[in-house]
């Protein structure tokens, strides 16, 4: 069974959410749409300690219980090895934001079948109107990349993460070159 969609560098389906009539809709009504990058926190011991089959087993019960969590018009995606991709369909960022601490304390409080407890860490950005849909994937995947630096098991919006630590918003050159 399916549970979620899976999402590789190639795939536009998320790509398209952010380009559906509903994100135009949203556009709009000027409230955007969040995109957060879930990583399950030391998975490789998951792997090591119990096989690659019951590592399996835990990617499917996070999706499961990632479908449970997020809102039913909201889009979920696996995004390779133990990461996952939440794209939030339009709401205000107090309510994006308790959406994905929601569900990191989710992962938390669950106990896993033979692995025990389980964590996650959520790395979000707010995609604004006319979002370079790499550029946000790449800004979610900073804050991550920060949350694991500091402890794991953590929500971080990208803005924050930025201000934290002073990261450099990357201003990317567009791939085409115009003549």
């Amino acid at each position: 069974i399916r549970i979620l969609y899976s999402l590789s560098t190639d795939d536009d389906r998320h790509v398209k959410a952010l380009h559906s009539p509903q994100r135009r809709h949203a556009r709009t009504a000027f409230v955007d749409h969040w995109l957060a990058v879930v990583d399950v926190d030391h998975f490789k011991r998951v792997n090591d300690n119990f096989g690659h089959l019951i590592g399996d087993e835990m990617l499917l019960l996070i999706a499961t219980l990632m479908k449970a969590s997020f809102r039913v018009h909201d889009q979920l995606f696996r995004f390779g090895g133990e990461e996952f991709v939440a794209l939030l369909k339009p709401t205000e960022e107090h309510n994006a934001h308790a959406a994905f601490e929601r569900f990191r304390a989710e992962v938390e409080a669950f106990v896993f079948p033979q692995a025990g407890h389980l964590t996650v860490s959520i790395g979000y950005v707010r995609v604004k109107r006319n979002s370079q849909p790499s550029l946000v994937l790449e800004h979610a995947d900073a804050a991550l990349y920060w949350a694991k630096e500091h402890g794991r098991n953590r929500v971080v919006k990208y803005d924050a993460a930025v201000a934290a630590t002073s990261l450099a918003a990357k201003e990317t050159q567009p791939e085409v070159e115009y003549f």
